[in-house]
């Protein structure tokens, strides 16, 4: 028996197609900048008869009539019992004639046309509706004649507006492809089809948020991820983070900067480690007194490519001190020539001048905050420290909320009350068994969840740089 497929147009733009006698939930039809809504039910229903190998017989609904089609595997499309004969539009005034009309043909319609001849517009060239079966004469040219012929060199004078009806549509890549995920996914997967989200759908957020990353961001950019505790989970963020940034925006577009404590843990989390040279005492020694930039080719000599592409310079391990509030800026300015965004992971001391530099020349701030009492606490002593370095920043502040398996309820209903009385935005960053363990990050390691909540994190804070005043 062949399958049945019931389509109702709910728009000009929109149908809802259910298979008959299969578990599967109605379908949702859109037509696109390209494609109008016949020519995609067409489409789908093709593509459902190839893959059942049978012709699929389809109710076709709209607000005026109901027709009934059936479309085999070829694409052959015949109508069963069309509710209105087919209207024929004559290319030509037909002249009035005693004899009747013929009823309209009920085979298929085939419509030819006649070549069309291109001709140089002429000066007083008669309309359409004024031309005859005889050729016009040629001018005669002679002391009549006002006006001079224009030479073909002659530039024009004609406003070029109406050229722009000769420019190709928009087009959104992340609306146009098919769905990947839910409902649609599954559909898709099952029959081959290539059907879209909907607008509002999780898909198509986490698509507006990876087209968001790549948005044009101001000379020197910095994102810094600041917490005045340790363990709050500052280091695995920022290599999550990076590497997020550098898998939509491109490789070689962010460098994320080791700015704690000696005998911090970046070393150590990132997938690929440093080798001997490969630190910031390194690269200030080398590279700090040339007076002209740092070519790429020299530069790459001192950082770590990570998988997806972000470059890492980790801190000194047998450094003396931490990374002076100078040599931070020193760090930034040969690494911001080669970068369109830096990130800076930053230690525990608010004292310290790399985290001051940090705060100072941020352009947005992450604070990590696990609901724990004691976190929630140290984060907003560390949103005041923030206020006395650079109040200005404190606007575009993000308060990121971690899940952990020692949470506390009672701690989130405060904190996210205390973070909204402050103006700070609020996110959530699901629990991540990578970024508790101890582990290397890669990001094919994490979970599914972990990685979108990233995407939409990372989407927020280039957002906030590329709108700030």
């Amino acid at each position: 028996m062949a399958p049945t497929v019931e389509i109702e147009a709910t728009s000009a733009t929109t149908a809802r197609a259910t298979l008959t006698g299969a578990d599967v939930p109605p379908m949702d039809l859109t037509a696109t900048e390209d494609k109008a809504l016949a020519a995609v039910v067409h489409e789908f229903v093709c593509t459902l008869a190839v893959k059942q190998q049978s012709a699929v017989e389809v109710i076709y609904r709209t607000g005026k009539d109901t027709r009934f089609l059936t479309v085999g595997p070829d694409g052959k499309l015949t109508e069963n019992a069309p509710s209105v004969p087919i209207p024929v539009v004559a290319t030509e005034p037909e002249p009035a004639a005693a004899e009747p009309v013929s009823a309209a043909p009920t085979g298929p319609v085939t419509v030819t046309a006649d070549p069309i001849t291109y001709e140089t517009p002429a000066q007083n060239a008669p309309k359409a509706s004024q031309r005859t079966a005889e050729p016009a004469p040629a001018p005669t040219p002679g002391p009549t004649s006002t006006q001079p012929a224009r030479s073909v060199t002659e530039p024009l004078s004609a406003s070029f507006d109406a050229l722009s009806a000769l420019s190709a549509p928009r087009v959104d890549p992340a609306a146009g492809a098919p769905a990947r995920s839910g409902v649609r996914g599954r559909v898709n997967a099952m029959f081959g089809l290539k059907l879209t989200p909907k607008a509002h759908s999780r898909e198509m957020r986490l698509r507006g948020a990876q087209t968001s990353i790549g948005r044009l961001l101001p000379e020197g950019a910095l994102v810094t991820v600041a917490n005045v505790k340790g363990g709050v989970g500052k280091t695995p963020m920022a290599i999550g983070l990076a590497e997020t940034i550098a898998e939509h925006r491109g490789p070689a577009t962010i460098a994320c900067l080791d700015l704690g404590e000696v005998g911090g843990s970046f070393t150590d989390r990132i997938a690929l480690p440093p080798t001997a040279g490969q630190d910031v005492a390194s690269l200030l020694a080398d590279l700090s007194d040339q007076a002209q930039p740092v070519r790429p080719s020299v530069l790459t000599r001192y950082l770590t490519r990570q998988p997806c592409g972000s470059y890492v310079v980790a801190g000194s391990a047998g450094a003396a001190a931490p990374v002076s509030y100078d040599d931070a800026a020193t760090l930034a300015a040969i690494l911001g020539h080669h970068h369109d965004l830096l990130l800076a992971d930053t230690g525990n001391s608010r004292h310290a001048g790399s985290w001051r530099w940090a705060i100072t020349a941020a352009h947005t701030v992450i604070v990590p905050v696990p609901l724990r009492r004691d976190s929630a606490v140290a984060a907003q002593r560390t949103l005041a420290a923030i206020h006395a370095v650079h109040p200005d920043v404190l606007a575009r502040t993000v308060v990121v909320i971690t899940e952990g398996p020692g949470d506390v309820p009672m701690v989130e209903t405060h904190a996210v009350d205390a973070f909204s009385a402050l103006g700070v935005p609020v996110c959530r960053m699901p629990f991540e068994p990578l970024f508790a363990s101890g582990e290397r990050i890669t990001l094919s390691q994490l979970r599914r969840d972990t990685c979108e909540a990233l995407t939409v994190l990372a989407a927020t804070v280039v957002d906030l740089i590329a709108d700030a005043p």
